[in-house]
């Protein structure tokens, strides 16, 4: 069997890293995607590399369209095809709901639900050529149950989680299998300061389970489906949040 080849979005984020080091521990090849951090990609890509896989650093810019279809050309050069993409790059900013300017709606819009469309629209053919792959979208609970912080980025999760329905759909035929996972209150350097504090401790009494989630237990769950070890079903939405959202 030959090796997979993974399209990662976000990669310089901790839940990125994450994926990209399990991914390459399990065998999977890496294209690493990034914007503005190319240091830490690239300090990335060494770790991977590490792991006996190939790995390279794509970088560019999500918000503008041509992007996405440079990302499928160059990691098809670079590791010889592509048959898992991660859309992980998502773009967050808090502020009142009559304060957030158009420009900010569209750049949330542009990153969180466009570049996934034009990603998965470039990559449909590579995959369908090589008898099939995995689409995997990081979407939000924010998605599923709204988000008065940010009700722009919420907006765009529940967008990427219809998107992952009709891809789903799109792809079946063609044995492209397309899945959404929808983390809840995961730790990543930021928010371990926020646990920290009493606001934080607070947050933990309405999770079922009683904790934080890890940025392992999301790339855990993005290596099983990549693998293609849940095949039979397709379009889900996983939730990955202790509980704290069942539908």
């Amino acid at each position: 069997m030959s090796p997979q080849n993974m399209i990662l979005t976000g990669s310089s984020g901790d839940i990125g890293e994450a994926i990209a080091l399990a991914a390459a521990e399990v065998g999977i090849n890496v294209a690493l995607c990034c914007n503005s951090a190319a240091n830490k990609a690239h300090a990335l890509e060494e770790k991977v590399k590490s792991q006996g896989v190939k790995a390279v650093v794509i970088q560019g810019d999500l918000s503008q369209p041509p992007t996405s279809a440079a990302i499928v050309r160059q990691a098809c050069e670079a590791l010889g095809g592509v048959d898992i993409l991660v859309n992980n790059a998502g773009f967050l900013h808090q502020q009142p709901f009559e304060q957030i300017p158009v420009e900010e709606w569209d750049v949330t819009f542009d990153i969180n639900l466009r570049a996934p469309f034009l990603l998965a629209q470039a990559v449909f053919p590579v995959m369908r050529q090589g008898g099939g792959g995995h689409i995997i979208n990081i979407v939000s609970s924010g998605g599923q149950l709204g988000g008065p912080l940010a009700p722009h980025y919420a907006a765009s999760k529940a967008g990427l989680i219809c998107l992952t329905k009709s891809l789903a759909r799109l792809g079946a035929k063609d044995n492209i299998i397309t899945h959404a996972i929808s983390p809840g209150l995961i730790v990543t350097k930021m928010v371990a300061v926020e646990m920290a504090s009493e606001a934080g401790r607070e947050k933990l009494k309405n999770i079922p389970l009683g904790r934080a989630g890890t940025v392992g237990e999301v790339a855990q769950c993005v290596c099983l489906l990549a693998q293609g070890k849940m095949d039979y079903a397709t379009g889900q939405t996983i939730n990955l949040n202790g509980g704290l959202y069942m539908g």
